[in-house]
């Protein structure tokens, strides 16, 4: 292994293996969190947070709801979920029944999603209430038994709340009417929450979650990750990061889509591993949204792609300089290449003349160059 080149590329502290694993999964990992500092933050989303501690209880609860609702170990559960609380208690609270996750592209076809659905055979779905009809349109064609409605503004503050029944929920499609039989995701939290934990044993070989391809060969295709798969790919992220990347201390902007490899493993997996706050970032695109989530809640790590960058280097409240990308410690490039010239980011990086996307820490001091030193 000493003979291997990458090796003299890694940054001083980056151990050359980590092996052996432990032998644990991410429900232990937030659970140790939890343990250790409940009041934490376990992520923010618009204004509201929800702590370490709410976190377990209610994917605890989600957890009780979904076997009584017959989920057995090794079942598949189905998310049509932007980057929501919903969505991150939706993984645990599957990963507690014993079952897999198959987070979908929410924004996929009816033709679509029934080949998703019927390709692992899910048996219940956690949908947003403006995917729920597209649903119950294809149902009858797949294996779902369970449907559970959720509404983006369950988890906003009070007042966003309020603004978002009266100014949005109607208007945008987001008010529906569950049909016999279904159930509401609040509703079920509620009913649960005093439940114990499903007395399932989920150990590291078994599968986690299953991402869907882009379908760039032809259909999309469901890719197995295990619960050990999980932890060695977060830890190695995190190792590979943690010369700047800060335990507890440092937030971590979710961006990408968690139905997505690059946002549910390298985002999100890396932030439990190293104990940080998320910052749900429900769409991207949207990126004034984007810029006040970065000035609030001042993340370090920020994964991306390159239109996203550019995006939010050319935003007028960033050019103006109301709003300082100053936080901001790594940025991971995924998808295309970076383009000479596009970006520079003050105090945070720059591009050289070949491209390369130049991070500092916060004492300006160069620590990485696409990937080398």
């Amino acid at each position: 292994m000493d003979n291997y080149p990458w090796l003299k590329n890694y940054d001083e502290g980056v151990p050359r293996t980590l092996d052996p694993y432990p032998q644990k999964t991410m429900i232990e990992v937030v659970d140790e969190s939890a343990k250790a500092k409940p009041y934490r933050a376990m992520f923010y989303f618009k204004g509201a947070r929800l702590l370490y501690d709410d976190f377990v209880r209610q994917s605890d609860a989600l957890a009780a709801g979904l076997v009584a609702h017959g989920v057995k170990k090794g079942d598949r559960v189905a998310l049509l979920l932007p980057n929501s609380p919903q969505m991150v208690l939706s993984f645990h609270g599957i990963w507690k029944a014993g079952a897999v996750a198959v987070p979908i592209n929410p924004l996929y076809t009816e033709r679509e999603l029934e080949h998703a659905l019927s390709e692992v055979d899910a048996v219940a779905v956690i949908v947003l209430n403006p995917f729920y009809l597209t649903i119950k349109n294809i149902q009858a064609r797949t294996a779902l038994r369970t449907v559970i409605a959720t509404s983006i503004k369950e988890y906003l503050p009070a007042h966003l709340g309020l603004l978002f029944t009266l100014a949005r929920e109607k208007k945008e499609g987001y008010r529906i009417s569950l049909q016999k039989g279904d159930v509401w995701f609040q509703d079920l939290l509620r009913k649960y929450k005093n439940a114990r934990r499903p007395a399932v044993e989920v150990k590291p070989a078994d599968p986690a979650v299953i991402l869907f391809s882009g379908g760039t060969t032809g259909t999309t295709k469901g890719a197995v990750g295990t619960h050990g798969a999980l932890i060695m790919t977060a830890m190695q992220i995190n190792t590979w990061l943690s010369p700047v990347l800060e335990q507890w201390e440092d937030r971590v902007a979710l961006t990408m889509p968690l139905f997505h490899v690059f946002g549910c493993v390298g985002a999100l997996g890396t932030a439990m591993v190293n104990h940080s706050s998320c910052i749900l970032i429900p769409d991207l695109r949207d990126l004034t949204d984007v810029v006040k989530s970065i000035k609030k809640y001042k993340p370090a790590f920020m994964p991306g792609v390159p239109t996203f960058y550019i995006g939010i280097m050319n935003h007028p409240l960033v050019k103006s300089g109301k709003v300082t990308l100053g936080s901001l410690k790594l940025c991971i490039v995924g998808a295309a290449p970076l383009m000479d010239g596009w970006l520079y980011t003050g105090d945070t990086g720059y591009t050289d003349g070949d491209g390369h996307l130049f991070l500092h820490s916060r004492k300006k001091k160069m620590i990485k160059k696409s990937g080398r030193k």
